[in-house]
């Protein structure tokens, strides 16, 4: 199998105009820029590029349009497809509207194959207004579905919300809710990875055993949240560059800048899982104790 190469970044959190969520030295939308700058001069030749979420904050959907129309400018300037996903702070009839130009989509998730590897884009955003992630039922439907047709070819997946780890226990209010329903799908499949973002800080570990998790730091700020209740947000500008052979994948982190002042500060109360999530359907089991989808 040929080398592929991706470049991931996530959070890039744009403004469209209006004043950034932080007090950043630089706008949101220069750092983007930088990002694929970098990628050209570094002749890095992805052979796909991939934004995991919060591509826009408080966005219309003339915004989701203009993005559009900027990323197809970029897709070609650097000879790769630009594939997206939502992230929480996404608005998704927005979205829907300005971006894909289907307005009633109930969420975003696609498979695309690469060289005989198969990449799914899975749309984490819950409700409004709501950090954490969740996969509903339909949209897990559709991913087990999907890895039954191709069960020998590897699997890559990219999401917003990054999954439970120990290291990230003081984060759980803000990852992916329904990990156990996740895991029980891709558990016996051939799963290559997992990368996320969201965290706005990097981070790597296994789930299930065996399933690396990659989460890459943002491309408009750095979170220091070594103290689960008191956040400090600084500027910075990073992305992973995530090279595949032979069905393993190896990661690499480019940080472009990272600003020692701190920005703005976040007040966490409750580290715990969200109180109250979605109830999926109820599932007969299999006789490991794993749900039958």
């Amino acid at each position: 199998m040929n080398k592929f190469t991706i470049v991931h970044l996530s959070d890039p959190q744009l403004s469209a105009g209006r004043e950034p969520q932080y007090h950043q030295q630089l706008p949101p939308a220069v750092k983007l820029q930088r990002i694929f700058d970098d990628v050209l001069d570094r002749q890095i030749e992805p052979d796909l590029i991939v934004i995991s979420g919060d591509l826009l904050t408080d966005g219309t959907s003339q915004d989701y349009t203009q993005l559009r129309q900027y990323l197809q400018q970029q897709g070609a300037r650097l000879h790769a497809p630009i594939q997206v996903i939502l992230g929480d702070q996404d608005d998704r009839e927005a979205f829907n509207v300005g971006y894909l130009e289907e307005p009633h989509q109930p969420y975003y998730a696609y498979k695309q194959v690469y060289q005989n590897m198969d990449f799914y884009f899975l749309d984490s955003k819950w409700e409004a207004h709501k950090e954490a992630g969740w996969l509903d039922r339909k949209q897990l439907d559709w991913l087990n579905k999907n890895l039954h047709l191709a069960p020998r070819r590897r699997a890559f997946l990219f999401l917003h919300h990054p999954l439970d780890a120990p290291a990230l226990r003081g984060m759980r209010y803000a990852l992916l809710q329904n990990n156990r329903e996740l895991l029980a799908i891709l558990h016996g499949h051939n799963i290559g990875g997992i990368f996320t973002g969201h965290l706005h800080f990097g981070a790597s570990y296994l789930v299930d055993t065996t399933i690396p998790v990659t989460t890459v730091a943002s491309a408009s700020t750095y979170i220091d949240c070594q103290d689960p209740h008191h956040h400090e947000v600084h500027d910075a500008t990073s992305y992973n560059v995530i090279t595949i052979q032979r069905g393993m994948a190896s990661v690499t982190n480019h940080p472009l800048l990272l600003g020692q002042p701190v920005i703005d500060t976040i007040t966490v109360g409750n580290t715990g899982f969200a109180k109250h999530r979605p109830r999926l359907s109820p599932q007969r089991r299999t006789s490991n104790g794993l749900p039958l989808i």
